[in-house]
């Protein structure tokens, strides 16, 4: 099956946005009932950090003089913008990364990211009274290397606390795209692009029909190692990749603590120098609660991957017949209090005279990204939470060999309170790759750590410390892991001002409950505007 051509694609989404256009109009700006409330937060940090191999390559492999490892001042500016009526909710992060090198001046560099998530389902609901959700959301972001793992990070889906910078990625809708792989480039410029839609749709009190299409779009500049050709090591080539994706099926649910999900989806991968391939996926997953602390979810099928070129064979003339792959996945989360954390906690507030409190919730809908300056962080004290995720899947290589790879992606996460102002997080990423043909015989490996420690030092102005650790392993026939394979380390030390005084941009969760209430009060016809950030009351 070909991939949707970009005409196709372009009056997808003009009918999409007229779509959108529509309903602001009639909903919006003819109706001065749906009174909206719009919060702006504009933050900055500044950190500094060592990192002891700033081109994510074999120090083997880079030309005589050159230092590996670099001293790094970041500054990220930035605004998150929300806005809430009784019709529509908006979350929206624009901020830029600027780098200092000190030992490396050429790596100088200004990223920038982007992202946006829209919930219209209280104004579509008016037209269409069974759907029950529909959310548009969009990333963007230009930087001069691809984060491992997009879907993991301290933060993402924790509470936040992201500072700029820190290189290895944070952030994701889960195990959605190529960087969640846990592929590794070397130093390169990389933008990546993703823009989707979701909904849902009552089929019955208990059962609602889900569907989702993302489109996204991962695409490289120079190569910023300055690598040695003597070496005779191979270099890291990679590919420019557009993906595809749909799904839809039914969720139900069976029992009050028990949900059972059907899902097909069909995606399309588009690669230079290598041609398109599309996936059939089918997969049923099972959800449950089993306490207030204890929750899971496990899910299995089976993948279809239609027949693609061979690698192998120079021309692309001969194709590798279709394949089938199982996947699969489970998650485990915990979230509960802990007395040994609440009395060490009470012990640490004795000393040092704070008070107060938070919660831990994810909270909002807004994508994260490696750089942004999210919401969240700081954590109530005694409360804790661990997740455990594990993914079977079909990706799109971009490293070395273009085509469709197999991966196992494990992650780990956790956050505690410990005072009222001091949270710590701690993360493990695992992914392991291989390419699902066997004419092809390299795998790749990825391991990461990341301990930090949050400090609220004023209610609007915070502390990070940090360390990380990544560990790249590629295997190749005839070539050993360690001819290819690098490690890093970054210590980070950072802060971040952000202009909230209601105090709740730090406090896990509250940051997006402030403004649930706000919508709430609009709703109401109170009128009554908040004193946090920039709050304008239409």
């Amino acid at each position: 099956m070909s991939l949707l051509c970009h005409s196709q694609v372009l009056r997808m989404w003009k009918f999409t946005l007229w779509a959108v256009a529509l309903v602001f109009t009639n909903f919006l700006g003819l109706s001065d009932s749906a009174a909206q409330q719009i919060r702006v937060v504009p933050s900055i940090s500044v950190l500094e950090q060592y990192d002891s191999n700033v081109f994510f390559t074999p120090k083997s492999q880079l030309a005589p003089g050159t230092k590996a490892d670099d001293l790094i001042t970041t500054l990220t500016p930035q605004l998150n913008f929300m806005q809430v009526n009784s019709l529509v909710k908006a979350n929206l992060s624009v901020g830029a990364v600027v780098q200092k090198f000190v030992n490396n001046s050429a790596l100088d560099n200004v990223g920038f990211n982007a992202s946006a998530g829209i919930d219209l389902a209280q104004a579509v609901n008016r037209v269409l009274p069974r759907m029950r959700g529909f959310r548009i959301f969009g990333t963007y972001q230009y930087a001069p290397s691809a984060p491992a793992f997009g879907a993991g990070g301290v933060g993402g889906g924790f509470g936040g606390g992201g500072f700029g910078g820190g290189g290895f990625g944070t952030g994701g809708f889960g195990v959605t795209g190529p960087v969640d792989s846990g592929l590794l480039t070397q130093r390169i410029r990389t933008t990546m692009f993703n823009i989707g839609l979701s909904n849902s749709y009552s089929l019955s009190p208990t059962t609602d029909f889900q569907t989702n299409y993302t489109y996204s779009q991962l695409s490289f500049g120079g190569n910023l190692a300055p690598t040695s050709t003597a070496s005779g090591q191979p270099q890291n080539t990679v590919f420019d990749t557009q993906t595809h994706s749909i799904s839809a099926g039914p969720t139900s649910k069976i029992s009050a603590v028990d949900t059972l999900t059907v899902k097909y989806t069909f995606t399309q991968m588009s690669q230079g120098q290598f041609g398109d391939f599309a996936t059939h996926s089918g997969a049923a997953g099972w959800g449950r609660s089993w306490t207030k602390e204890w929750s899971s979810s496990v899910n299995g099928g089976l993948t279809l991957i239609e027949p693609i070129p061979d690698a192998s064979v120079s021309g692309g003339q001969r194709r590798v017949p279709a394949t089938m792959m199982p996947t699969g996945g489970f998650s485990l989360s915990y979230v509960s209090g802990s007395s040994f954390l609440r009395k060490l906690g009470s012990e640490i507030q004795e000393a040092t005279g704070s008070t107060g409190g938070g919660v831990i919730s994810s909270g909002g809908f807004l994508p994260l990204l490696a750089g942004m300056n999210m919401p969240g962080g700081i954590a109530a004290p005694g409360s804790y939470r661990v997740t455990l995720m594990y993914n079977l899947g079909v990706f799109p290589s971009f490293v070395q060999t273009a085509g469709p790879i197999y991966t196992h992606t494990i992650m780990l996460a956790s956050m505690a309170g410990i005072t009222d102002r001091l949270s710590v997080q701690a993360l493990f990423n695992y992914a392991k790759s291989s390419f699902t043909s066997e004419s092809i015989g390299t795998n790749f490996t990825t391991y990461g750590t990341t301990v930090a420690l949050n400090y609220l030092i004023t209610p609007m102005f915070t502390a990070r410390l940090s360390h990380q650790w990544l560990m790249f392993d590629t295997q190749t026939s005839g070539v050993s892991a360690g001819d290819l394979g690098f490690s890093k380390q970054v210590i980070l030390l950072g802060f971040t001002y952000a202009y909230s005084p209601r105090g709740d941009f730090f406090r896990a969760g509250a940051f997006w409950e402030g403004m649930s209430g706000a919508s709430s009060s609009a709703e109401s016809g109170v009128g009554k505007s908040g004193s946090g950030g920039v709050d304008i009351k239409k």
